[in-house]
């Protein structure tokens, strides 16, 4: 693939639909305000069962999911989506500020989810993480 080829596709997804669910309003604002700069639309669920409602009804290039929240987690989510057979369907980047073990990690990427990204955050990191998950 060109150089031009590249870019011309980086610019065609340029634009993502874009589900962050973090019970942590503060976290959630941030974000929102910088990804909708960046041009992406946002949706925002600050708890796991929302969260879970909107993924079974909206569609999502790339869902940012905090893996610690009270009540229904992103463990929870993951595992009902799991459930159903539908978790490799949805592009979900764990994000966490939890004290999560590497072997943790890699289990949940083994078992559907695209990748992680830990908490506090490079936001332009986590920007570029959010496109080039969005792109596989």
């Amino acid at each position: 693939m060109t150089d031009t080829n590249k870019s011309n596709q980086k610019e065609e997804m340029k634009s993502l639909k874009i589900l962050i669910i973090d019970d942590n309003e503060q976290i959630t604002k941030m974000l929102t305000t910088f990804l909708e700069l960046k041009d992406h639309k946002c949706t925002v669920a600050n708890d796991g069962k929302e969260g879970l409602d909107v993924i079974k009804e909206n569609r999502h290039d790339v869902i940012l999911l905090d893996l610690a929240m009270p009540e229904f987690d992103g463990y929870s989510v993951i595992k009902d989506l799991e459930e159903n057979n539908t978790l490799k369907d949805h592009k979900i980047i764990v994000f966490t500020a939890s004290t999560i073990t590497q072997e943790e990690l890699d289990d949940l990427v083994k078992r559907g989810v695209m990748s992680y990204i830990l908490k506090p955050v490079d936001i332009d990191l986590l920007h570029s993480k959010l496109i080039d998950t969005a792109s596989l």
